[in-house]
């Protein structure tokens, strides 16, 4: 099974982990057809950094320049929209991912929680990469969640309930997006360590900086395939991006 990792070591936005998979060999031009298919903007800032510390890639999806409120309900609705041309298949995914960064009432600013309407591009456009890499599952490495001390990182923190591991320094919340959180969150089959069943093909890199990448603002891909073993956590059924395949060994 052709499996996608993801491993976070400071700051994480969604557009770090688009950064990541044309780090990993996803055209750009690729991810702006399907940008145009889906009747939006095609316009994004990416740029590789091949002679920096860390050879990793900046992507950004800058503000349209709307400073209105961003309710939850306005949020879906631009991602169902996204989706109702060339993106159905992913529909139900990404509602599970905008799910868990709606606010108790529903109808509270998102924008007071860094959550951008930007945001479902970049979930539009990362979808769209793992389907081009045709990657069949999407694994995260478990990381100790650091206390957050602002709204936008105590909401990061409530999002990410499966991240808990005791190795390592802790990440802070207060760099992790939420919507990020939530794209690992209710994206990934398991948070799991990459170990002897995992068979690594290719490593990439996405770095919020378009000109100093460094650890703590890259996020790790990792893009490989998982040996036969019948004890093997993937012989179940396991989920795919919000549906059910049956994997058979």
């Amino acid at each position: 099974m052709k499996a996608l990792f993801i491993r976070c070591y400071g700051r994480l936005t969604p557009d770090m982990l688009c950064g990541g998979l044309i780090d990993m060999g996803v055209p750009p031009v690729y991810l702006k057809a399907r940008l145009r298919d889906a009747g939006a903007s095609d316009h994004f800032l990416e740029k590789a950094n091949a002679e920096a510390q860390f050879s990793a890639h900046y992507f950004h999806i800058p503000d349209s320049g709307d400073s209105a409120p961003l309710t939850y309900g306005m949020l879906l609705e631009k991602w169902r929209g996204l989706c109702a041309a060339s993106g159905a298949a992913w529909e139900k995914a990404g509602e599970k991912v905008l799910s868990l960064v709606r606010t108790e009432n529903g109808e509270d600013d998102l924008r007071a929680l860094a959550v951008r309407p930007e945001d479902a591009v970049s979930l539009f456009c990362f979808l769209a990469g793992v389907e081009y890499l045709d990657a069949e599952a999407l694994f995260t490495c478990p990381f100790e969640v650091g206390p957050g001390t602002t709204a936008a990182g105590k909401k990061a923190e409530s999002i990410l309930v499966r991240a808990g591991s005791t190795a390592g320094l802790p990440i802070p919340a207060d760099g992790i997006s939420p919507f990020a959180a939530a794209m690992l969150e209710a994206l990934s089959e398991d948070f799991t360590p990459m170990d002897g069943r995992f068979l690594l093909d290719s490593t990439a890199y996405g770095s919020a900086s378009s000109e100093s990448p460094d650890g703590e603002n890259t996020a790790a891909l990792y893009l490989g395939y998982f040996t036969e073993r019948q004890d093997s956590l993937f012989g179940r059924q396991m989920k795919v991006f919000g549906t059910k395949q049956d994997i058979l060994f």
